[in-house]
């Protein structure tokens, strides 16, 4: 599955789980796409070899990806890296005192588990969107045992689209009925900004103002074009025509 079905997907996990500080549901699905931290490696190997994405791939992508960040122990990992910022953040807010303190501390510890049930749930997604040809190995390093499905279709396959443009679809509609979406994950400010435009086709403004909007919206929905085409562009996707 794409990263930004899995990041998207993992926000709406958090805010489901009822986490009332954006801070904890950016922890939350960040962890949800932490598994493709292993990307670094491809790009790493692309400039390794020369810009042959071919060679990276055979050499390095297809050995480390869904090997050493798609497990138990990766979920741990995260599920302690998120209890850290967690605690962290409770502190920050003065949660350092007496009930407080209790309070912070298990908000800490459920941000942790609900930042390795969306590790999890990464694996998972990748189990079922990522090929019968792409194992997942989640006893590494204890084991090389590999788990996949023989019915599980492949990345470049129509159902990972149709996710990722479902998974847009409900970016902008929570935008625009609940005034927040996963853009919140790149600060509150752009979340702001966005669930203003999108919000905007339902309070009937001036047609003066209605005209200096129009190009808001628009470019909203061309980065939302942009964004797709450059998931879909290295999966061969090509234009008809």
């Amino acid at each position: 599955m794409q990263g930004p079905s899995h990041l998207m997907i993992s926000w709406f996990f958090a805010d489901a789980s009822k986490l009332d500080s954006a801070n904890e549901r950016r922890i939350v699905a960040w962890s949800g796409l932490a598994p493709d931290i292993d990307v670094l490696a491809y790009g790493g190997a692309i400039l390794w070899y020369g810009l042959d994405k071919d060679l990276a791939f055979e050499n390095v992508w297809k050995v480390v990806h869904h090997r050493y960040t798609h497990g138990l122990t990766f979920v741990l990992l995260t599920g302690i890296v998120a209890w850290l910022l967690a605690t962290r953040i409770a502190r920050s807010r003065g949660d350092a005192a007496g009930a407080a303190e209790s309070a912070g501390s298990a908000s800490a510890w459920r941000v942790a588990l609900l930042a390795m049930l969306a590790s999890a749930l990464h694996n998972f997604c990748d189990i079922v969107g990522g090929g019968p040809t792409w194992p997942i190995y989640p006893l590494w390093p204890l084991s090389d045992f590999g788990w996949t499905a023989n019915w599980s279709w492949a990345l470049s396959e129509w159902p990972n689209t149709v996710i990722l443009f479902s998974c847009l679809a409900a970016t902008m509609l929570y935008a625009k009925f609940a005034g927040r979406s996963p853009v919140e994950l790149f600060g509150g400010r752009a979340d702001r900004w966005f669930a203003g435009v999108v919000q905007q086709g339902s309070d009937r403004p001036s047609a003066a103002a209605a005209r200096k909007r129009v190009p808001l919206r628009l470019i909203i929905w061309v980065l939302v074009v942009l964004v797709t085409i450059a998931v879909l562009a290295p999966l061969g996707f090509r234009p008809s025509g």
